[in-house]
């Protein structure tokens, strides 16, 4: 009997940790978590199709058309639909996705077999599309929308970027950090209030060693400044062009 009770208090502790390890990535306490387990649950890992994330991946990919397509609406209210479509596709597209599950640490929750499948961004980004749904079937609508703006848009988009086609070093950064198989984070090293506005310092490394620092009104800004420094310490487009 005292082996049976070890056993359900083990299981008992790994709930809660995987439960607060979830919240912390979606700002928010879940309802259903076995929702979000089947988000992260590849198909190499699933007996039946139906039990994969591949239908929460559908779902997710739909809601969030609807979400960007209405932000971009209310964003350019003065631009055709040419224009809105090809930004909408900008964003969603699956090698930007896969950028915000690395980005995310999507795939510290993904669960699929590692003898035969190579994470990669499609699998990230199609894991960001099945978590979308998962938040939807758990949440609504609203509290996917704003994990969206939170999460996906105000830290990872640049509009400006996706416009005018200039380099996004942190994407660069990522796609070498990808092609090389390196560990890209960034951290926040310190905030600080300059007048009436905060300013962020944030590092970027590379393996665990510090790569370039950034500094701006907001952590996407330092984040740009701090990406665009490594970007050229490391001769990314050097790197990147040789492959090429």
């Amino acid at each position: 009997m005292r082996i049976v009770r070890r056993f359900f208090n083990w299981l008992s502790a790994e709930k809660r940790a995987y439960g607060q390890q979830l919240q912390h990535l979606l700002g928010f306490k879940p309802v259903n978590v076995n929702v979000y387990k089947l988000a992260f649950k590849h198909t190499s890992k699933a007996v039946e199709a139906h039990n994969s994330n591949e239908r929460l991946e559908y779902l997710g990919d739909a809601v969030l058309d609807a979400i960007i397509s209405e932000y971009l609406f209310k964003k350019y209210p003065f631009r055709g639909e040419g224009f809105l479509t090809e930004m909408r596709s900008k964003i969603v597209k699956r090698k930007k996705l896969g950028e915000i599950g690395e980005f995310l640490q999507l795939k510290e929750f993904l669960e699929y077999d590692r003898n035969y499948v190579n994470l990669n961004a499609t699998i990230l980004g199609n894991a960001v599309e099945a978590l979308i749904g998962a938040i939807y079937l758990d949440q609504g609508y609203d509290t996917t929308k704003q994990f969206i703006f939170d999460k996906i848009i105000y830290p990872y988009i640049d509009l400006d970027e996706l416009v005018t086609g200039d380099i996004n070093f942190k994407s660069r950064l990522f796609e070498w950090s990808q092609k090389y198989n390196r560990e890209l984070t960034f951290e926040v090293l310190r905030e600080r209030m300059q007048g009436s506005y905060r300013l962020f310092n944030v590092g970027v490394y590379v393996d665990g060693e510090e790569m370039g620092k950034g500094e701006g009104r907001s952590k996407k800004d330092a984040q740009k400044e701090a990406a665009r420094i490594a970007y050229v310490s490391l001769n990314v487009a050097e790197e990147l062009e040789r492959e090429l």
